[in-house]
């Protein structure tokens, strides 16, 4: 798999404080990656090494394919903590003047304010941008130059119901159809499990884990989990691959086996007893993404 960024050991020690420790993660090419965590997590301070805005007090990450190359951000646009705009200007006037400061020559200005649904904001001021207009704004400022990589600290927070589903249209529009990689960072899990691909779970400073939206999916799917006596897993897994041939069953320890599909508990053990199979346990499972993350946050203990 190819790699946009990677992190090796990354940390970051004010003082006596360490805000960031040891954090390794890989950002897969064309994904959109969401980095959660509460706030306070390291989420940010983690972004900021990564645009080049602080530097790491130990570790080495790969940008673009390159280590301790400054050139690369130029492919890169971020949006950390609030947007850097001028609110006497317009939209327009906002992308000329970045153009110009970055030294982009960039002349598509129109183009990426269609893209950030501000093709109509006119001689609109700055100023009287709603939250959302002011965020979509400060992503088409990153947009500038056409970048590869785009980071983005807490793009949806304060935004409205309607302002939170633009921003995330807008952004997979942008992955989708640019192929922009794109790095997000949020404590809003109901919305960034809508968008992302893949996940990084940071809490005090620390990588708690690191998974594909495949693996959450899985993980949160409608399920039934079957503890049988060891003795007859086996036995267990293939009558219920007779009697459920459609459904995925997976195997967990020497005791348990999960079905992706929520079935009938009764009807299962009745038919487990009936050929004979010493069964244990069975419930039903049908976990939230919320419960997913807290758990994964409090060592895999159910709270």
């Amino acid at each position: 798999m190819e790699y946009i960024l990677q992190t090796e050991n990354l940390s970051k020690v004010y003082g006596a404080k360490t805000v960031l420790n040891h954090v390794s993660i890989h950002v897969p090419k064309g994904s959109i990656y969401g980095l959660v965590g509460k706030n306070g997590a390291g989420k940010t301070t983690l972004m900021r090494i990564i645009c080049g805005l602080t530097q790491q007090s130990e570790g080495s990450y790969t940008l673009l394919g390159k280590t301790d190359d400054k050139t690369v951000r130029r492919n890169m646009g971020m949006l950390i903590e609030k947007p850097g705009i001028y609110e006497h200007m317009t939209a327009l006037e906002n992308l000329r003047y970045f153009s110009l400061l970055f030294g982009i020559g960039d002349r598509e200005h129109q183009r990426i304010l269609e893209m950030v649904g501000l093709q109509n904001a006119g001689k609109k001021k700055a100023s009287q941008f709603s939250l959302g207009m002011k965020q979509r704004l400060g992503i088409a400022i990153a947009l500038l130059g056409n970048p590869d990589f785009l980071i983005l600290d807490e793009p949806i927070n304060g935004l409205d119901p309607e302002g939170v589903y633009e921003m995330r249209k807008m952004l997979e529009m942008l992955n989708r159809e640019h192929g922009t990689t794109i790095m997000i960072a949020s404590h809003i899990l109901s919305e960034l499990h809508k968008l992302a691909t893949d996940y990084a779970i940071i809490d005090g400073g620390c990588l708690i884990d690191e998974f594909s939206k495949d693996t959450l999916e899985s993980a949160c799917s409608s399920s039934v989990q079957i503890m049988v006596e060891p003795e007859y897993l086996q036995d267990a897994k293939m009558l219920i691959a007779s009697r459920y041939p459609d459904v995925r069953c997976e195997i967990l320890s020497n005791q348990k086996l999960r079905l992706y599909e929520k079935i009938d508990p009764a009807d299962l053990n009745q038919f487990l007893v009936e050929h004979k199979v010493r069964v244990c346990g069975l419930w039903a499972n049908d976990e939230d993404v919320e419960r997913f993350f807290v758990e994964k946050l409090s060592g895999g203990k159910a709270v």
